[in-house]
């Protein structure tokens, strides 16, 4: 049994390995201290695995929930990043994982700088991924859906989802996100 690793997952760093194969938390829980545009751009990536996962995997639909569920959450991220000041926007009432207002705060900062088609565009992709998932829960849980979606149930539930064009527009989506980000940040 003193081979088995369950017991070095939480333990002190001993400081014998060259480089520890593992994270630091330092005062988890009494501080902020993941990076904003960093930690969007992590889940970007762990985002994109997660649909070569369910692309690999097309005869379990449940393979598709990791995917999905990473990329309602990192919209979220990106969308909280770009809209800095989202919880004092946030209506009243609106659950704190909402997309949909940040979707419209966001859709008429971009109009300014960028082409109009581009932006509607962007905007129809957030509003489809809002719908199908209002709350962040749909993919979370086995009954997520029916939670997320009990009090505004969706008109045609029968949604196919074709992971291939979902991965290539994500891709593009995340790298778009990445570069308004960067303009905001050179620009404040």
């Amino acid at each position: 049994m003193d081979d088995l690793p369950f017991d070095k997952v939480f333990a002190e760093q001993d400081g014998q390995a060259e480089r520890f194969p593992g994270f630091l938390l330092a005062d988890h829980g009494k501080h902020t201290r993941a990076e904003p545009k960093v930690l969007a751009w992590v889940y970007a990536e762990a985002t994109l695995r997660s649909i070569n996962f369910g692309l690999e995997n097309l005869d379990t639909p449940e393979a598709g929930y990791p995917g999905l569920f990473m990329a309602r959450h990192t919209l979220e991220l990106y969308l909280k990043g770009l809209v800095p000041d989202w919880k004092a926007q946030r209506p009243k009432g609106k659950n704190r994982h909402a997309i949909d207002y940040l979707e419209e705060i966001l859709s008429e900062q971009l109009k300014q700088d960028y082409d109009e088609r581009e932006v509607q565009a962007l905007s129809k992709f957030l509003i489809q991924f809002s719908m199908l998932d209002p709350k962040s829960t749909a993919f979370r849980y086995q009954d997520g859906a029916v939670v997320s979606l009990k009090d505004d149930p969706l008109s045609d539930p029968e949604i196919w989802i074709d992971f291939q064009a979902l991965k290539q527009s994500l891709s593009m989506i995340f790298e778009a996100l990445d570069k308004i980000w960067g303009k905001q940040n050179s620009k404040a």
